[in-house]
């Protein structure tokens, strides 16, 4: 007979999850997949609620840092739905937009590894956290589904939707046998992968790999240089491809200065098409990535990123610049980390330029290959007041091929850089920010400082500026002053000098930039400027600007007659500022300045030799690559820029005499120093007797500014006399040349004298004529030959005077005069030696009598008393002694009693001491203080002392109670557990006297009670995480946490520990200890399971045939003592019941369908069953199901 019972068939699956608000997914890999409300593509993270009541996270507390928590709180409200999800954009902005969409205060940041997404509620407590982990481009990680426990990746990110699609980790990037750089010759490169049933594909032309590339099968064979490329692809389904490693081998390529390797795609729209391809190819932005290696061959670092065109005219050469982004988002790095550039400390960049020498290329425009980098570099060895790009030289390979010789060049028109080195930053893209700069090439845009409205903030903010400038005069000092404390005077003085000096063809309407930090705690807080493209100098390529000259007797006031190109108003207000006498003078000084230092001939011509060494052994490669000359045309070409300067610097003094006319001269200058000291003559003009004489050519008709910077100064003398009208005491001068001149500069010897207190550390001052010193060592300069009429010391009142000490001056009238004078003979160091008074503490053992102590005529009553004497001073000694008492003796740590054991004594007080008056008692003291805790078993002990003949009688009590006792020891002990205040209420010897004195106290502390909650108590090997709650009572101070599995104790109140994924039985321990030092302890298993499920079948068919005829349950996480299960027929009637799991285990057990009384078949039909039973976790279940 075929019986069919049927049962409807449930499966559970259970997660629990600690928060209601949980971190649900975040990228920090946008690229270019999810725009926020302002079109920008900022990093983001996802919340989700997981209750079914929508929560209001305002002043809820997020961060990216662990160590700093409540980095951006939600500045208002921000409702997540019940059951739904709210995006979270990392941009910087720190708001909540009118759209609802909130924006932090940071950003994330995914290559570097430190960084942890952080959510707390408003209370500070914690609530989720998850490590930001590198994705790869656009993509996500975020829970498996909403809420869930499993994290994966997410090749589709699903930002403000339901999580799908979950993918598992990426597969394991390709491990090369070799790292890039130079080999002598051939390489076979083995290319492997720790992850199983992955297929690794490579290429070797600087494409990046995918599934369509060549697949590694062995040993690759490397003879000329390559970059190769490899990513691995997994036949594990929901595995995504690998990150792409790579790496250029230099084959019998070696250099002299650091290389470049760059690689990108060949085909339409890639780095190739970029580079090689013709004016079209301007608009392209290709990804690719980037190696870069020391002149030795040693790989600094790498990174993945964007290229694109940097250059104009210099784009319609076959060498061609280009910058470079490294992207965060792509997954590899976030900068380009090294020291770039010599003349620099900074060693982080996300933003470089290469410049293939621009327009100064050669050989394709007769070049230096120079001019754009020397000037740049010049104006920071200089230390003009502008921003430079920064020069390295080095070599550029593309996709392995040679690609010449380049400029590497900092970015300076870069929020980087500008944080960098000012303090001030973009807050986020396009805003306002800390930042106004403007630049000017052919038309002037705002780069950063964009209003919220229509035009420009900066553009308006400088407009406003020129405005003031022209429409006030600048002879008014008052008006130059307001000027001075927007716009960088001396900016603008090194600018217009510096192009006038090269004589730059290409400015002011091209290539001119400057801006001003917003910032109040940074730094560059005025207007000022930046050098931009400086190829078109020293008479090289066209005369975009159209200055009058370009020839190396070019006019240097030539810039004030160019009107206002690019019409953004520099050279009117150049002219403007020229008419305040002071601008005028610091002009001029400051180009005289720099002549006689970085602008000299000499400094020019070695500066650029310099920078020729550099790249010279590497021309004649550059020439041939890219062919139009040769070595010697190029040697020529420098050889002419270097005459050029020459011949430019030999005329520039000349020149300014012919074009200002408020200069005459030229004038020789002679600075003298008499003596010991130093001045400043101008600018960084540092003369002292050291490097005297000083000799100078200068103008006239300027005012030539002195200052004295250290030393005794005295006078100054100028020659000839009677010329010049001057204070010569002031140590301060300012002459304007009327024709040679010798200035000399007057200081006395000096001599150093150094006052000190010894010892130090007290509150002891000297007074030195009048000066009053309390910081020590101190030092004063003389003249030699000063009188030092009076040093008085003011000593503290703990100490008295000694004496005196110097090494060589004499000391009157003597060392051992309290007051002093001296002649200043010598350099020397002059002590005052004092000497702590000594302190007596003066002690009436016991302490409770009624005795006083005549003290040298000074009845003292109350003790411990304490007087300072000075040294051996007499000290009488008279004690009044209770009559309950009598004397015992005196003691005594280092003074001797001068009258030996008798009562009236004396001492000369010679130490710090305590004097202690010793007396005798008949009686009885009980003392002692003992505390004990609620849940000790030990007593608490109280001690009796006696003095007399035993035995001893006595009584006491405890406050409540009377206890009498009776002993002949001599330390009787009390022990109780009775808290109470002790007192003795009668005492007597044998003899029958005695007195009681003395107090005890037993304290009875309630002891903590030690208890907590493990979270869940029951884990799976999959999920083994327990989150510990403390619910001890009482005021705890320490925890103390075991856990069973000999991990370290964890010292925090409520931890979460992570067991290994194993099953397990596991003891957690807890001692607590509170505030008045109670301890108690309490211990509680955990369980480590495989997952909770069970499988209940619909039907089985108890017909001995063998196929299905028992019916069992499948399961796995079941509390077996928990369960019950019962089976009822239509009528409601039990037939079937067993709290055994055992009994029904598909193993080796079953039900055969049997009634469980009479033992009989039951018919066919439905039955209802019932189940209950708890889970791992401790979840309880009971279901009836037909």
């Amino acid at each position: 007979m075929f019986k069919k019972i049927a049962f409807l068939v449930f499966f559970f699956y259970v997660n629990s999850i600690m928060s209601q608000i949980v971190i649900n997914e975040y990228s920090a890999a946008n690229y270019d997949s999810f725009q926020d409300n302002y079109g920008e593509y900022e990093d983001w993270f996802e919340l989700y609620n997981n209750s079914a009541a929508a929560v209001d996270i305002s002043g809820w507390q997020l961060s990216d840092k662990a160590d700093e928590p409540n980095k951006w709180i939600v500045p208002g409200s921000l409702v997540i739905p019940a059951n739904d999800v709210i995006v979270i954009f990392c941009s910087g902005r720190d708001e909540i937009a009118a759209s609802g969409d909130a924006h932090t205060n940071f950003k994330l940041t995914q290559t570097t590894g430190n960084e942890v997404i952080m959510l707390s509620d408003a209370a500070g407590v914690f609530q989720d956290s998850i490590r930001v982990i590198a994705n790869q481009t656009s993509h996500s990680r975020g829970r498996q589904t909403n809420g869930s426990l499993t994290w994966s990746v997410f090749t589709t990110a699903s930002p403000a939707a339901n999580n799908v699609n979950a993918q598992l980790e990426y597969a394991t990037t390709p491990v090369f046998s070799q790292t890039g750089g130079y080999y002598n010759g051939s390489v076979n490169l083995t290319i492997s992968s720790p992850d199983p049933n992955v297929t690794i594909y490579y290429t070797t032309n600087g494409d990046s790999p995918d599934n369509t590339s060549n697949v590694y099968s062995g040993p690759i064979n490397i003879a000329v240089t390559s970059v190769v490329k490899a990513i691995a692809y997994s036949s594990t389904p929901n595995v995504p491809p690998s990150f792409i490693d790579y790496h250029t081998f230099f084959i019998n390529d070696t250099h002299t200065i650091p290389i470049l390797s760059i690689s990108g795609d060949v085909g339409p729209g890639g780095l190739v098409d970029l580079l090689d391809g013709g004016w079209g190819s301007t608009g392209l932005e290709p990804e690719g990535t980037i190696e870069w290696f020391s002149e030795l061959g040693v790989l600094i670092d790498k990174g993945a990123g964007e290229f694109n065109k940097h250059g104009n005219d210099s784009w319609a050469y076959d060498q061609r610049g280009f910058d470079y982004i490294m992207r965060d988002q792509f997954g590899y790095s976030k900068d380009l980390n090294d020291k770039l550039f010599v003349t620099k400390d900074r060693d982080k960049f996300q933003r470089i330029i290469l410049k293939a020498a621009a327009n100064d290329n050669f050989s394709f425009e007769d070049g230096a290959h120079i001019r754009d980098a020397y000037v740049h570099h010049l104006s920071q060895i200089a230390d003009l007041r502008m921003d430079e790009r920064s020069v390295a030289f080095c070599i550029v390979y593309l996709n392995g091929d040679y690609w010449g010789v380049y400029d590497l060049r900092e970015k300076v028109d870069d929020s980087d850089f500008l944080d960098y080195y000012y303090d001030q930053d973009e807050l986020f893209p396009g805003s306002a920010g800390d930042i106004q700069y403007l630049k000017t090439w052919g038309g002037t845009w705002t780069e950063y400082g964009e209003g919220a409205g229509p035009g420009s903030v900066a553009e308006d903010d400088w407009d406003n500026f020129v405005n003031y400038v022209m429409a006030n005069p600048m002879t008014n000092q008052a008006n130059y002053n307001l000027v001075k404390s927007q716009f960088n005077t001396g900016s603008i003085i090194d600018y217009f000098l510096l192009n006038a000096y090269v004589v730059a063809s290409d400015w002011l309407n091209w290539n001119t930039s400057w801006w001003r930090g917003l910032n109040p705690n940074g730094d560059k807080k005025k207007w000022r400027y930046s050098l931009w493209d400086m190829d078109a100098t020293f008479d090289h390529y066209i005369n975009y600007t159209g200055v009058p000259s370009t020839s190396p007797t070019a006019d240097p006031c030539d810039p004030s007659s160019l009107g206002d190109p690019g019409g953004q108003g520099h050279v009117p207000i150049w002219n403007k500022l020229l008419t305040n006498n002071s601008f005028h003078d610091d002009y001029i000084n400051r180009w005289q300045d720099l002549a006689n230092g970085p602008f000299s001939c000499a400094s020019m011509v070695s500066l650029l030799d310099s920078m020729i060494n550099i790249i010279d052994p590497e021309m004649p490669r550059q020439i041939s690559r890219w062919g139009g000359g040769t070595y010697a045309d190029w040697q020529g070409n420098v050889t002419d820029l270097r005459n050029f300067i020459l011949a430019r610097c030999d005329s520039m003094n000349s020149g300014f005499v012919d074009c200002d006319s408020a200069i005459t001269g030229i004038h020789n200058v002679t600075v003298e120093i008499i003596g010991i000291g130093e001045i400043e003559m101008s600018n960084n003009n540092f003369i002292n007797n050291l490097n005297t004489p000083f000799n100078d050519e200068r103008f006239g008709g300027v005012g030539l500014p002195f200052e004295v910077k250290s030393g005794n100064f005295i006078y100054w003398e100028v020659l000839p006399n009677g010329v010049y009208v001057f204070d010569p005491f002031v140590d301060t001068l300012l002459i304007d040349l009327k024709g040679d001149v010798t200035i000399r500069a007057y200081f006395g010897e000096t001599r150093s004298v150094t006052y000190d207190v010894v010892p130090q550390g007290t509150t002891t001052s000297i007074d030195i004529d009048g000066l009053n010193v309390g910081v020590f060592p101190h030092t004063e300069i003389y003249l030699l030959g000063d009188t030092i009429n009076s040093v008085i010391p003011n000593i503290d009142p703990l100490y008295e005077f000694d004496f005196w000490s110097g090494d060589s001056i004499n000391i009157m009238p003597s060392s051992t005069s309290e007051t002093i004078s001296f002649y200043v003979t010598n350099s020397d160091t002059i002590k005052l030696h004092i000497k702590k008074k000594p302190t007596i503490t003066y002690v009436v053992n016991p302490n409770t009598t009624n005795t006083s102590v005549d003290i040298s005529g000074l009845n003292v009553t109350v003790f411990p008393a304490s007087f300072t004497y000075n040294y051996n001073e007499l000290i009488t000694l008279s004690p009044i002694i209770d009559p309950v008492f009598a004397f015992g003796s005196w003691s005594s740590d280092s003074n001797f009693f001068v009258n030996g054991g008798s009562a009236n004594n004396s001492f000369y007080c010679q130490f710090n001491d305590t004097i202690v008056l010793n007396l005798t008692d008949i009686s009885a003291k009980i003392f002692g203080n003992d505390t004990l805790c609620s849940n000790e078993n030990e007593d608490a002990e109280l001690e009796i002392f006696f003095t007399g003949n035993p035995p001893f009688l006595f009584s006491y009590t405890d406050g409540i109670n009377e206890y009498s006792d009776s002993t002949s020891e001599n330390l009787y002990v009390i022990k109780t557990q009775q808290a109470g205040l002790y007192s003795l209420t009668s005492f007597s010897d044998a003899n029958g006297n005695g007195a009681t004195s003395g107090q005890a106290r037993v304290v009875v502390l309630d002891a903590p009670q030690a208890n907590f909650e493990a979270y869940p108590d029951s884990m799976t090997i999959l999920y083994s995480t327990t989150n510990i709650t403390d619910k001890s009572l009482g005021n705890i101070v320490s925890w103390q946490w075991y856990f069973g599995d000999n991990t370290p104790v964890v010292y925090i109140q409520n931890p979460t520990h992570i067991y290994k994924d194993s099953i397990g039985i596991y003891e957690v321990s807890l001692i607590i200890s509170d505030d008045q030092g109670c301890v108690d302890t309490t211990a509680k298993y955990v369980y480590i399971t495989d997952d909770y499920w069970i499988y209940i079948p619909n039907s089985f068919t108890p017909d001995n045939d063998k196929k299905n005829d028992f019916f069992c349950i499948s399961y796995n996480g079941i509390r077996e003592n928990t369960f019950v299960f019962n089976v009822y027929n239509r009528f409601s009637d039990l037939v079937y019941s067993t709290n055994n799991i055992n009994d029904l285990n598909c193993e080796n057990n079953g039900w055969d369908g049997r009634h469980i009384k009479t033992g009989e078949e039951l018919p066919a039909g439905a039955y209802i069953y019932e189940i209950y039973y708890q889970d791992f976790e401790g979840w309880k279940h009971n279901e009836m199901k037909q």
